[in-house]
């Protein structure tokens, strides 16, 4: 009889246990979406293990400029090129160099020191033979879709010509860059002004031919990074160390990727009470609580003439920063009600009803952050007092943006306006198409961008009178 009793008790404990969980979810039954990879998810699943860094030198005529000095002028261009060596073996265990022209060509260690000399611009061999005659920057861009575990470093003043850019050449450039941002890699631009003392070749004009350049004493060098976005950050962080001091009036930065979200909060566990307006945290019986895959749930009392609920997020805290950013959130959200206003009486089966009306909140992006209005398209007066609701959402980034185009918007010019530019003898030379170049890099971006979930939360809340 004693066992009998003792299973009793069990029997009746589990069902109380049974229903205080089902209490405690007090909430409809719904599918919550899975996040995809976002850029910190990518970055965490890549291992250093044996990965190389192939380090490219442009050898075009042009880039010789950047090895003289100019009286009056910085010039980083050597002290930096002394620096990759050292910044390479930081990010990956053996390190490659090579020379691009017309062709790539493999550097010898030993030989590394002349990049930074004049002479290795130079060429007395036949035309046909010269490697400084043209700049192929699509040859780097193509070993690096071949060899997918490395990282790769272009030093190039990317002075391309608009025939560079069109039909087969632009191919040439974009095949390669749509296989690297689909296997998950990014590409780092670092624009650097630097003085120059030189000549600047195959400056289109108005009539078809080209012409040449002597006065310029400044004009931009590049250093692209394509790999991980941890790895151009270090790159970029042992740069700015070195010669920049932080001081991002001497350089520029744009971050090329198909994954310009950083990370899904939930996941990174980044939704709090901070983030809802505080006429809710401030409410009656307002608290947060985390259920499954980390929703967080605010539960509050609410009143019909409350005006608004509002939800912010920092958007330091979703874009990658130096990126496209993201021009377009998109909400999904769906309302539950329930005419027992006590959770413990709610059967989460049959006690919710589905609201038909998903039109319900809106979304604005500001430069700092990103403002969710949970029930400006329904307010709270044109709903029934006296009922339990509950509110869920699901935040995407539905379109990447443009912000990184605009960075180096001021050092750009077109083939139509290069022959007037080069007639009014600038002293600062700006960089042929450069605009263009980054456009079609963030276009091949954007090909491979998917939306991606950004946040999840939930109400949960009785409306009084």
């Amino acid at each position: 009889m004693g066992q009998y009793i003792k299973t009793l008790y069990f029997v009746i404990f589990l069902m109380m246990l049974a229903n205080f969980s089902k209490a405690d979810i007090c909430g409809p039954e719904f599918d919550q979406q899975k996040p995809a990879k976002t850029s910190i998810e990518i970055d965490a699943a890549q291992t250093d293990d044996e990965k190389s860094v192939f380090i490219y030198f442009d050898q075009s005529l042009s880039m010789q400029g950047f090895t003289k000095l100019q009286p009056g002028e910085d010039n980083y261009y050597i002290d930096l090129l002394d620096d990759l060596q050292q910044i390479a073996e930081n990010v990956g265990s053996k390190t490659f160099y090579h020379s691009f022209g017309k062709r790539i060509e493999p550097i010898k260690q030993n030989k590394i020191a002349q990049v930074t000399k004049p002479t290795f611009y130079e060429c007395e061999e036949a035309t046909a033979s010269c490697n400084n005659q043209e700049s192929k920057i699509h040859l780097p861009f193509r070993q690096a879709e071949d060899i997918s575990n490395g990282t790769f470093i272009i030093v190039t003043d990317l002075f391309l010509s608009n025939k560079q850019l069109v039909s087969t050449s632009r191919t040439q450039l974009t095949k390669p860059l749509k296989s690297i941002l689909k296997n998950g890699k990014s590409i780092g631009i670092i624009g650097v002004m630097n003085s120059f003392n030189g000549t600047i070749y195959d400056i289109p004009t108005r009539e078809g031919g080209t012409i040449s350049f002597t006065e310029a004493k400044k004009r931009p060098f590049y250093v692209i990074v394509i790999g991980d976005q941890k790895e151009i950050n270090k790159v970029k962080k042992n740069l700015e160390e070195q010669h920049f001091d932080g001081d991002e009036d001497k350089y520029k930065f744009t971050l090329v990727t198909s994954t310009p979200v950083l990370q899904n909060l939930n996941q990174s566990e980044l939704i709090s009470e901070n983030n809802i307006s505080q006429n809710i945290t401030k409410s009656e019986n307002f608290k947060l609580e985390f259920e499954k895959d980390k929703l967080p749930i605010y539960f509050f009392n609410a009143k019909r003439k409350n005006k608004s609920i509002s939800l912010k997020f920092d958007n330091s805290d979703i874009i990658v920063p130096g990126s496209t950013g993201v021009s377009e959130f998109k909400i999904n959200n769906t309302l539950w009600s329930s005419q027992k206003t006590n959770c413990r009486k709610i059967d989460h089966d049959n006690d919710w009803k589905k609201d038909k009306r998903t039109n319900i909140s809106t979304l604005e992006q500001t430069d700092e952050n990103l403002e969710i209005e949970i029930f400006k398209e329904i307010p709270l007066k044109k709903l029934f007092w006296g009922k339990r609701y509950f509110y869920f959402a699901e935040i995407y980034a539905q379109s990447p943006g443009n912000i990184s185009e605009e960075t180096f918007k001021e050092w750009s010019i077109s083939d139509a306006e290069a022959e007037s530019f080069t007639e009014s003898n600038p002293t600062e030379y700006k960089t042929l198409n450069l605009d263009k170049i980054i456009k079609i890099l963030n276009s091949v971006a954007n090909e491979e961008f998917t939306p991606t979930l950004v946040a999840s939360i939930a109400l949960n809340f009785e409306l009084e009178k």
